[in-house]
Formats: structure tokens, C-alpha cells, sequence
């Protein structure tokens, strides 16, 4: 039940809305005076409220939208104006109110347009209150889960966090590997600490060195001045090294010696210098198997895998699905100042048969675009990028199903490589993954551009 609030000059029209109000329910009090009104609902919490735009002249809307937002109040509110009052509706409307009606609309559409505003109040209230569990539970904003594999996960990241094991993440591209481990430092002793990342696939071999060891002057052409390294600038916190299976051998030599000494040595210089950071390491690849055909070292494989967590592709976790896409749906239309939008059930079973090969990256970029391209306040099945497909979980493409996972994946990024004609940045984004992630497995294909 909710409690509805009608403010108006007693038109034959709001006496009949108010009727079908009550016979739908609801506790809907009527008030012809505004003082009153205002009067009430310091008294009493309302969900809805019906006003006329004008009462004997008086803007009685524009106050009652300025009341309710100075106090935060989260009642949704209705605005009847006189019919073609364009003036009125845009005033309305910029002021915050819910929906703008004509006077002379038929009472079935002032009820829909109550129903909806309840839905969004709904909508709404549940995403405050996930907000404020998650940062009460995880201290991490943008950890949004209901399924159980998440909640063991997030179980083990505050057991690991109390400890300074090397931590290895592994999941595949886009499954939140980073997030992770931002849990782990917030949580952790270190949590005052500095928090760095770098990606040891996005940066040459020549510079990378560089960048973790840090380098004195004159170490090589171009080093006009000494420069401490990433193990040093994040001493008393966290380092991840985020895809650390793309490193190339050089550097995992020097990197199993700063694991096992605790001390780093710049280029150039034959001095070590002691180090205090806490080194997490994430990987698309399997680790196992790069080091039996020779690419990873074994010896640096067991000195990072002391505590392994392995985050599970979205597939594996539908449950997940829909409370991420409406989060992602919430942040971004607050961030382009919009009005949050509703999923439909046609679109909500959609999201749910996706296969999400991108996994949470390619589910935020589907909800980014549906906020940037969508009219009105709901998410229809029509409005998802993949809609046009017959079947959703095969790929949007002749291809076929034929041959292994990997074989696959590297087809349909080909074609859609293909598709964009040879546009890397168009490529990934159609795919829901990260540029340098393309860049790796284009690379690993041998992919030249042509």
C-alpha cells in the first residue's frame, strides 16, 4: 500500500483519480488548501503526490518540488497543467517532477503514471540500500553481487586481506580481477597505503623494467634524471601487477629476486634498496600451462601463487547479472543527470541469455550505451545491442560452432576485427573488452595489420 497525496481545486477529474486511488488500495489524502497540504506532510511521510501546477495563482508545484528537495524527502511527484501549457510542463519538468499530465487526461493515465512513479520509488529505495550494504559489508564501491560464488570470494578476500601473502587473481578479461584486489588493499593493514596498478601488458619490454625498478641517471639515452620504480613509490601499500603472464623472461628473472630479497635495485645502480609493499599479481592466462610450455617461470609461478582466487566469468554467475546491470544503469544516468532507467522484463531475460564474452566490462558498456541512447525511463528488450540476434548465446556472425573455445574466440574476434574494417578501438568496444586486452590476443595470433 502506498500513501498518496492530492493537492488540488477540487476538479471532478482528481476527485475520480482519487476514488480509483483508494479502490486500488492506497491511502490517498486530499487537500484544496496548499498551507495544509505543506502541513501534512511535515507530519506524515507521503510516496506520491498529485498537484495542480497552479492554485489560485499560486505555483504550488514549484514549491512543493523545492520542499520535497531540500529534504530529501524521495517522494515522487505528479504535475497536472492546463492543457498545451508547454511553459508549465518544462518548469516541471527541470524542477524534478516525476511525470507533467493535462488536466483534461482520462483517469486510467493519471493511475499508470502513479504505478510507474511507485515502481521508480521501488527501484530506487533498492539500490540505496544494496549501496549502503555493500560499503557496510566490503568497504568497496562497485562490489555488486547476489551470487553465492561472489559472496564466497569477497568471504576469502577479508580473510586474505588480514595477511601479506602474495595473492594471485585469476579470471578471465572484463570479470572485475582489479576490483578484487583493491578489496584486498582497503581491507588489509595497508589500507593507508598508496594503491598502484600497472598493466605488464601495455608497456614495452625496453620501458617496463624501468617502471617497476625504477632507474638513475644516465642509466640509458633519454634518462635525464633518477626516478624511483613502482615497487619503491608504494612502499607501506599494494602493488598488483595486473596481467603478470604477459612478462617478458628478463624481467621475471628481476622480479623473483625482488620477491625473494624484499629489495629492489634500479637500473644503473649497484646498490639495492630495501622494500615494504604488498605484491598481488593478476592473470587472464593459465599460469600452469604457460609455465609447462616454457613461457613462465616456475620458480616466480609458486612464489606468487601462495593464495590463489580465481573470479568466475559472468556466465558462471547469472545471478549476478541483473543486480550489475542495474547499478551500472543507476551510475550512469546520475552521472549524465538523467532519469534512472527500468529494466523490462523482456529485456531483464535478454541480459540473463546473453553469454557476456566480455564479461562485467561488456555488460557496464552495454548499460553505458543504453543510458547515452535510450528515451524515456525503461530498458526494453529492443534497446540491447545484441537484440537483433536469434539466439543470443551464439556468436552474431557466419561462423559456426566448430573447434575449441580458444579457436572460437579468436574467429569471431577476427571477423568482427574485419567488420570495423581494421578499427581496433571500435573492435574492442564492440566486443565489451579493454584495447590492450585486443592488442595481446591480436599479437598472439599473429595478427598484422594490413
Amino acid at each position: 500500500m502506498a500513501r498518496v497525496l492530492v493537492m488540488d481545486e477540487e476538479a471532478p477529474l482528481h476527485k475520480e483519480i482519487a476514488a480509483s486511488l483508494r479502490q486500488g488500495g492506497h491511502d490517498v489524502e486530499g487537500f484544496t488548501e496548499p498551507s495544509d497540504a505543506f502541513g501534512r506532510m511535515e507530519e506524515e511521510d507521503f510516496d506520491v503526490v498529485l498537484c495542480d501546477f497552479r492554485i489560485r495563482g499560486r505555483l504550488v508545484a514549484l514549491e512543493m518540488l523545492e520542499w520535497i528537495r531540500t529534504r530529501e524527502a524521495g517522494t515522487e511527484v505528479i504535475v497536472f497543467t492546463r492543457q498545451g501549457n508547454v511553459e508549465e510542463a518544462v518548469k516541471a519538468t527541470r524542477e524534478g517532477a516525476y511525470d507533467v499530465l493535462a488536466r483534461s487526461c482520462e483517469p486510467d493515465v493519471a493511475i499508470r503514471s502513479v504505478r510507474h512513479a511507485l515502481e521508480r520509488k521501488r527501484l530506487k529505495r533498492q539500490v540505496r540500500h544494496l549501496s549502503s550494504v555493500l560499503k557496510r559489508r566490503f568497504q568497496v564501491e562497485g562490489v555488486v553481487y547476489r551470487s553465492r560464488q561472489m559472496g564466497e570470494i569477497l568471504g576469502l578476500v577479508k580473510r586474505v586481506a588480514r595477511v601479506d601473502a602474495t595473492v594471485l587473481i585469476q579470471g578471465e578479461s572484463g570479470t572485475g580481477k582489479e576490483l578484487i584486489a583493491r578489496a584486498i588493499h582497503a581491507q588489509g593493514p595497508r589500507k593507508g597505503g598508496p594503491f598502484h596498478a600497472i598493466d605488464c601488458a601495455s608497456i614495452p619490454e625496453s620501458l617496463l623494467e624501468s617502471e617497476l625498478f625504477g632507474h638513475t641517471k644516465g642509466a640509458f639515452t633519454g634518462a635525464a634524471s633518477a626516478r624511483k620504480g613502482l615497487f619503491e613509490v608504494t612502499c607501506g601499500g599494494t602493488l598488483l601487477l595486473d596481467e603478470v603472464g604477459e612478462l617478458p623472461l628478463t624481467v621475471q628473472v628481476r622480479l623473483l629476486r625482488v620477491l625473494q630479497e624484499r629489495e629492489v635495485r634500479p637500473l644503473g645502480s649497484d646498490r639495492a634498496r630495501k622494500i615494504d609493499v604488498r605484491i598481488l599479481a593478476a592473470t587472464n592466462k593459465d599460469l600452469q600451462e604457460e609455465v609447462n610450455r616454457g613461457a613462465f617461470r616456475e620458480d616466480l609461478y609458486y612464489r606468487l601463487n601462495v593464495i590463489s582466487i580465481r573470479i568466475p566469468p559472468l556466465r558462471e554467475r547469472p545471478d549476478d547479472i541483473l543486480p550489475l546491470a542495474g547499478f551500472f544503469l543507476q551510475k550512469y544516468a546520475r552521472k549524465e543527470k538523467r532519469t534512472p532507467l527500468r529494466i523490462e522484463p523482456s529485456a531483464a531475460k535478454l541480459l540473463l541469455r546473453n553469454r557476456w564474452a566480455g564479461n562485467v566490462r561488456e555488460l557496464e558498456n552495454a548499460m553505458q550505451r543504453a543510458v547515452a541512447l535510450v528515451s524515456g525511463d525503461t530498458l526494453r528488450a529492443g534497446d540491447l545491442p545484441f537484440a537483433s540476434r536469434e539466439d543470443p548465446l551464439a556468436p552474431s556472425s557466419p561462423l559456426g560452432l566448430e573447434g575449441t573455445l580458444e579457436e572460437m574466440e579468436k574467429r569471431y574476434i577476427l571477423y568482427v576485427l574485419n567488420k570495423e574494417k581494421g578499427n581496433r578501438a571500435r573492435t574492442a568496444s564492440a566486443l565489451g573488452i579493454g584495447r590492450n586486452t585486443l592488442w595481446r590476443k591480436l599479437k598472439s595470433y599473429g595478427y598484422k595489420d594490413r
